[in-house]
């Protein structure tokens, strides 16, 4: 018999801070196979990802073996690592952005594939790996810069860099979590073709289901159970396991009021148009959308399609080629002129939740602190000592979900799941009128993703309105009072 792939024997890692992240994990890969390790947010999953390449914190300590073919990852040098990096074992991270240099356009970023092992990129392999992942004219746009792609486009720039040499392991951590349906299955449909063995993390669990031939339940930093995929899917052993695959949402589970008849947003005539002359790309196409108080409207459409550009139209966070945005019906931003950002705009009336929990993060505070940032607003009279404000934070994360939670951990030492309800909790830390969330549960596993639903319907409920974009039609069918189509830059019915 072979010998496997990728091995983990009582493998246990403990973080400066003295957290336990992980306790006696034991699995073995073997050639050719997808073993995908499921589990809420912060249980571990990326953690597991990062060891096998030794990729974790300074001063981390593991124990037990970690060995990718016959190299020990534990304890292994950096030049030992820097040869197994990339050349056996690829790695598609979970957060695209934090990846790229902002300076360098993406083909320079692949190309660093080839580069950091002294060897010279293909300049046309680059361009047919892109395309075969459905970046069209790929040799135009990846001379763009990574703000000019949408997070969708990035994490397929992501994969041709990590399958650049064609390595015995991929490691993928959420490598779909920013994609439409059916570009998730085309990009696991090709990690597979790769024919490379593929340790795959993920919290969708349709998609594990479709592809993986073994699954790893991860609960507290533990293995809990682990299996064939069928085995697990219809009869799973573990209670934490049934009650992860009991929480795949089902289209119009919830209950949602009427909105009330104040209107809140309307936009009118909005486009967005990106370079000049055979250069354009026409990102929004004159889109126009009324929102009114306590109505939650979701826009889906494929990566590229146009909704994060117009979701930041409409917070008035870019200013539109074309057409105008009012809130309260107050004109906030037009075509015409980058500074009309009306008073309510401001003062918090419209608050954003990101796509990149981790970018929109200030990594050197502690997250009472960004939580509770809008409360130093200059327009806000009342004052709010250090202790009101620490109180503050801790009612907001019981909200969230995030009851135990350090209040003075930073963003660096938290999943990107846990960071995405931080950026929820600072939104409404503001009392706004109006939230715009990009993506707000693409990062997170889905008893995670109900919960943050049922926050965001409550928060409806109470007066808020909410425009929300994903490229999960059916998540945001679940929960939303109605569903717009995003499609080459058009919104429709």
């Amino acid at each position: 018999m072979s010998k496997p792939i990728l091995q983990f024997e009582q493998v246990s890692l403990v973080y400066a801070n003295g957290f336990c992240a992980v306790q006696n994990v034991n699995f073995t890969l073997e050639k050719g196979e997808c073993l995908a390790i499921v589990g809420e947010s912060g249980s571990g999953k990326t953690t597991l990802a990062r060891a096998a390449l030794g990729i974790l914190p300074r001063n981390t300590k593991v124990s037990g073996s970690i060995k990718i073919g016959e190299t020990e990852i534990v304890g292994a040098s950096e030049k030992t690592l820097r040869k197994v990096r990339g050349l056996v074992a690829g790695f598609v991270a979970q957060e695209p952005f934090s990846a790229f240099n902002p300076l360098a356009n993406v083909f320079d970023h692949i190309s660093e594939a080839w580069r950091v092992h002294s060897l010279k990129p293909k300049s046309q392999e680059v361009f047919d790996s892109l395309e075969k992942l459905g970046i069209e004219n790929a040799a135009q746009i990846s001379r763009k810069y990574p703000f000019e792609w949408s997070g969708g486009m990035l994490q397929r720039a992501v994969i041709v860099a990590s399958s650049a040499h064609q390595p015995e392991i991929i490691i993928a951590d959420e490598p779909t979590s920013a994609l439409d349906a059916d570009r998730a299955d085309a990009i696991l449909r090709a990690l597979r073709e790769t024919k490379s063995t593929l340790l795959l993390i993920s919290h969708d669990i349709n998609l594990v289901r479709r592809f993986a031939d073994k699954i790893a339940v991860c609960f507290n930093g533990q293995i809990v159970e682990i299996g064939e995929t069928a085995q697990i899917f219809e009869n799973p052993n573990h209670e934490y396991t049934k009650n992860l695959l009991s929480d795949v949402p089902r289209e119009n589970e919830f209950e949602n009021e009427k909105a009330k008849s104040e209107i809140v947003l309307e936009a009118s005539g909005l486009s967005k148009i990106y370079g000049n002359d055979e250069n354009k790309i026409h990102a929004v196409r004159r889109a126009d959308l009324i929102v009114k108080s306590g109505e939650i409207v979701g826009i889906c459409g494929a990566s590229g399609s146009g909704k994060s550009t117009l979701l930041r139209l409409l917070a008035t966070i870019e200013t539109p080629s074309g057409g105008e945005v009012f809130l309260q019906k107050e004109l906030a931003t037009n075509g015409e002129s980058a500074k009309l950002f009306c008073k309510k705009a401001r003062k918090g009336f419209v608050m954003p939740i990101f796509q990149n929990p981790l970018s929109s993060l200030n990594k050197n505070w502690k997250i009472w602190q960004t939580i509770t940032e809008p409360l130093n607003a200059k327009h806000r009279t009342e004052r709010f000592s250090k202790t009101e404000k620490r109180e503050i934070a801790r009612k907001i994360l019981d909200e969230v979900g995030l009851r135990d939670v350090d209040l003075d951990t930073k963003p660096t030492r938290l999943s990107v799941g846990q960071c995405q309800r931080i950026s929820i909790a600072r939104a409404l830390t503001a009392n706004p009128q109006l939230i715009v969330a990009d993506e707000p549960t693409s990062a997170l596993d889905i008893s995670v993703a109900q919960s943050v639903m049922k926050l965001l319907q409550n928060i409806a409920a109470k007066g808020t309105a909410i425009v929300i974009v994903s490229h999960n039609e059916y998540l945001l069918k679940s929960f939303c009072h109605r569903v717009l189509q995003m499609r080459e830059g058009v919104l429709s019915d």
